[in-house]
C-alpha cells in the first residue's frame, strides 16, 4: 500500500472528534433532562402541596370514597352538543376515551363514553354482539330480547335493544304501578355485523348526580334470564358518582399557569378534573435547520425505548401509588414529552394519612431542551467537521509532501548509475534533518564512494598497463637473450613456452590500453551527418572480402538512410558484432545482416548461426571483462569487444541487446540507434560521456 494511503487511512482515526462530540451531546442531553424533570416534579408537587392544604378543591363530595372504585362514570366536557342519531361521528372526531364494560369472564361486553354539553348529557354506547336478540312485541313483555338498563339516582330505565331506530326508555313508576315512558331521554339504535350502538341524550337534573349502566344479552328474544351481563353497578345496588372537571379546581390550578406547561389535577381513579396550560409546539428556532439536520439530531438524541404518550394526552399513572413518579414518553414527531405525577394526601398529623385523593400530573415538551442542544450539537458538528476536515487535508497533504520526497529519492537512487556504473551527476543531498534527510545523505555518501571506486577500476586497467610493461620488457628481451643461447631440448622448450606466455600477457596489455584509449576518444567523438545505408554496404563488402569462407547478406530499405553520428565509431561497432558472429558462426554458414526504420530510430541485426546463448547472459556480454569462448584463456578474448560496441551504442543514444534466434539456431545481436535528427542523440550522449 502506498504511504500516502497508509496516511490517508490513519486520518481516518480523526473521525473520532465527531464521535466523541455526539458522545459529550448524549450527556449534555441527558443532564439538561434530568435538570427538566426535575424542575418539572418540583412543579408536580408544589400544586399537590397547595391541593392536600385545600382538599375540598379537589373532594367537593365527600361521600366518593365510600363508593367502590370502577362504579362512577366520568362526564367529558364536549364542545357542542353531539347529533343524537346512532352513528356518533362527532364522537369519533374527539376521540374521548371509553370505559370498557366486562362481563363475568373479563371479556369486553361493552364500551360507553358519557359527555356533557350546558345542562344535558350525552351518553354513546357500543355493543360487541355478533348475534343480537331484538325485542319481540309479540311476548308482551316490555324487553323480551337484549336490554340496555340505565339506573339514576332516583329511576331505572329500560331500553329494549332495536336494530333501529328511535330508543324508548322505560321506567316503573310506583306511584301508579305501572311502566311509563321518559319521553325526556331521546336516543336512536344503530347496528352492524358486529353488534350495535346507542347514542342517548338526557337532561342532568334527571340523572341526579348518579348513574349505572347494564348490558343484558339473552340468547332468545324470550324474556329469559341473560345470558351475559356487563354492568357499572356495584353489589349494594347504588348507581356510581358522575364525575366532571370542578371549576373551583380549574380556578386555582389556573394559578399555577406558565407557557410550555401542561397541568392536570385527576381523582383517585384517573379522571381528569381539572387541566390548565398547554404543552408547546416544537420551537422556532429549529426551523432555521434543514429537515435532514432536523432528523440527523433527532437520529442522535432520540430514546427508541420510551413509551408513546396516549391518544388523549394525558398519560396514565399507577393511582394507587403514593409516591412521585416521573416519565418520559415519546409524543408526535419524534418528540419527548416529559411526565411528573405527583400525589394528592391529607394528613391529620405527622402520622396519619388520609386516603389518597388524586394525583397532579405535569407534562411538559423536551423541544425546548433539545433545541439548545441541537443548536450546541450543529456549533460542535461545525467545528468538528473543521477540525477533522482540516486534520484530514494536513495529513493529506503531509502524505503528499512525504510520497513526493521519497519518489524523488526513489527516482535520484534510479537514475544515479548508467548502465556502465558511472555516476550521473551528483546525488542530490536533502536539508532536512529528519529521517529521510538522513537517508538521501546516506545514499549521496554511497554513490560518492562507489562512483570513486569505479573510476578507480577504470583507470585500474590503464595503471596495470604502464606499470606491468617495463617488467615485461625486461622479461621478454631476457628470454630473446635466452633463445640465442644454445639450451638444452627441455629448456628450449621452457623458453619457447615463455615467450608464447610473455606474447599473451603483452596482447592484454595492448587490449585493456586499446580499450581505455577508446573509451576515452568515445566521450570526444565529434558526430556528423552521413548515410547509414551507404555505411552498411561499405562495411559488409569489407566483412566478404576479409572473410571469404563466410558468406555475407545484407537486408536493406532502398534509398538513403541519413543519421546523425560518428561514423567510425558505429563502423568499430559493427567490426565488434561482425567479429563476434564470426568467431561462433560454423565455416560456410551464412552471416545476415538486416536493417530497418522504427519510427524516427533504426533498427540494425547482426545474425548468425552456431551455439545459443548461455541463460542470463543476453545483458551480461555487455559488460567488461565478460566472455563466454570456451577458449577464451588462450586465444586472448577479454570481452572488451562486447563492452566497447555498447559504450558506441549508448553514445549515439541507442540501445544494444543479444538474443536466440527464434529458430534455435543461433544469435542474433540487435542495435536499436536513433537516427539523430530529432536532438535525441545529443540529450541521450549523456550516458556514455559520464
Amino acid at each position: 500500500m502506498r504511504l500516502r494511503r497508509q496516511l490517508l487511512l490513519v486520518s481516518l482515526v480523526t473521525l473520532a472528534m465527531p464521535w466523541a462530540g455526539c458522545q459529550y451531546l448524549r450527556q449534555v442531553d441527558s443532564a439538561l433532562a434530568n435538570g427538566q424533570m426535575q424542575a418539572l416534579e418540583a412543579t408536580a408537587s408544589a400544586v399537590a402541596a397547595r391541593l392536600s392544604s385545600a382538599p375540598r378543591l379537589i373532594l367537593p363530595d365527600t361521600e366518593r370514597h365510600s363508593r367502590p372504585p370502577g362504579a362512577q362514570l366520568y362526564l367529558n366536557p364536549l364542545p357542542q352538543a353531539p347529533q343524537v342519531d346512532g352513528y356518533g361521528e362527532e364522537w369519533r372526531q374527539w376521540s374521548l376515551p371509553a370505559k370498557p364494560l366486562l362481563d363475568a369472564e373479563s371479556n369486553t361486553m361493552a364500551r360507553v363514553t358519557l359527555g356533557q354539553h350546558r345542562d344535558r348529557i350525552f351518553l354513546l354506547l357500543t355493543v360487541i354482539d355478533k348475534s343480537p336478540s331484538y325485542n319481540d312485541p309479540r311476548t308482551g313483555l316490555h324487553a323480551s330480547g337484549d336490554t340496555v338498563e340505565i339506573q339514576t339516582g332516583g329511576r331505572h330505565f329500560t331500553l329494549p335493544v332495536a336494530s333501529r331506530g328511535p330508543a324508548s326508555a322505560l321506567w316503573h313508576n310506583r306511584a301508579r304501578g305501572d311502566v311509563e315512558r321518559e319521553l325526556r331521554l331521546r336516543g336512536r339504535w344503530t347496528s352492524d355485523a358486529s353488534g350495535y350502538q346507542l347514542e342517548l341524550a338526557l337532561p342532568r337534573t334527571l340523572a341526579a348526580g348518579e348513574m349505572a349502566i347494564s348490558v343484558l344479552d339473552r340468547q332468545h328474544s324470550n324474556g329469559g334470564p341473560p345470558l351475559r351481563l356487563a354492568s357499572t353497578l356495584p353489589d349494594d345496588g347504588i348507581p356510581g358518582r358522575l364525575v366532571q372537571p370542578l371549576p373551583e379546581l380549574q380556578s386555582e390550578l389556573d394559578h399555577f399557569q406558565r407557557p410550555g406547561l401542561q397541568l392536570a389535577v385527576v381523582d383517585s381513579e384517573g379522571f381528569v378534573l381539572a387541566t390548565a396550560g398547554a404543552m408547546e409546539a416544537t420551537p422556532a428556532v429549529r426551523e432555521n435547520a434543514s429537515w435532514l439536520q432536523r432528523w440527523a439530531y433527532r437520529r442522535l438524541l432520540s430514546r427508541s425505548d420510551l413509551p408513546a404518550l396516549p391518544a388523549d394526552g394525558m398519560p396514565a399513572f399507577p393511582t394507587d401509588n403514593r409516591d412521585t413518579d416521573t416519565l418520559w414518553f415519546h409524543g408526535p414527531r419524534e418528540s419527548r414529552i416529559a411526565a411528573a405525577s405527583a400525589p394528592v394526601i391529607t394528613r391529620v398529623d405527622d402520622i396519619v394519612e388520609r386516603p389518597l385523593l388524586g394525583r397532579v400530573i405535569a407534562l411538559q415538551s423536551g423541544d425546548s431542551m433539545l433545541a439548545l442542544t441541537e443548536s450546541a450539537a450543529h456549533r460542535l458538528w461545525l467545528l468538528s467537521a473543521s477540525a477533522a476536515g482540516a486534520a484530514a487535508l494536513l495529513l493529506l497533504g503531509y502524505a503528499s509532501w512525504l510520497s513526493w520526497r521519497v519518489r524523488r529519492l526513489h527516482r535520484a537512487a534510479t537514475n544515479a548509475v548508467d548502465s556502465s556504473g558511472r555516476l550521473r551527476g551528483s546525488f542530490p543531498r536533502a536539508r532536512l534533518g529528519d529521517e529521510l534527510g538522513d537517508l538521501n545523505r546516506a545514499f549521496a555518501d554511497l554513490l560518492a564512494e562507489l562512483d570513486r571506486y569505479h573510476h578507480y577500476l577504470r583507470t585500474l586497467a590503464s595503471k596495470l598497463s604502464h606499470e606491468l610493461r617495463t617488467p615485461l620488457a625486461v622479461v621478454r628481451s631476457s628470454l630473446d637473450n635466452l633463445a640465442m643461447a644454445e639450451l638444452p631440448a627441455d629448456g628450449r622448450r621452457y623458453a619457447a613456452r615463455a615467450q608464447e606466455g610473455s606474447a599473451r600477457l603483452s596482447g592484454i596489455l595492448n587490449s585493456l590500453s586499446a580499450a581505455s584509449d577508446l573509451e576515452a576518444s568515445i566521450r570526444h567523438a565529434e558526430r556528423e551527418s552521413f548515410d547509414l545505408a551507404d555505411l552498411l554496404q561499405a562495411l559488409v563488402q569489407c566483412y566478404a572480402d576479409a572473410h571469404p569462407t563466410q558468406p555475407f547478406v545484407l537486408n536493406c530499405p532502398e534509398g538513403p538512410l541519413p543519421c546523425h553520428g560518428a561514423p567510425e565509431l558505429l563502423a568499430q561497432l559493427m567490426d565488434k558484432l561482425v567479429d563476434n558472429a564470426v568467431s561462433f558462426a560454423p565455416s560456410g554458414s551464412t552471416i545476415a545482416v538486416h536493417a530497418r526504420c522504427h519510427g524516427d530510430a533504426y533498427v540494425i541485426q547482426v545474425e548468425n548461426e552456431g551455439p545459443l546463448l548461455p541463460e542470463g547472459f543476453d545483458r551480461k556480454l555487455f559488460d567488461s571483462l565478460v566472455s563466454v569462448r570456451s577458449d577464451g584463456d588462450r586465444g586472448g578474448h577479454l570481452g572488451l569487444g562486447l563492452y566497447i560496441a555498447r559504450l558506441i551504442a549508448e553514445f549515439h543514444g541507442g540501445r544494444l541487446t543479444a538474443a536466440n534466434r527464434k529458430d534455435n539456431k543461433g544469435a542474433v545481436f540487435t542495435l536499436l540507434l536513433p537516427n539523430g535528427l530529432t536532438g535525441n542523440a545529443e540529450s541521450a550522449a549523456s550516458p556514455g560521456s559520464g
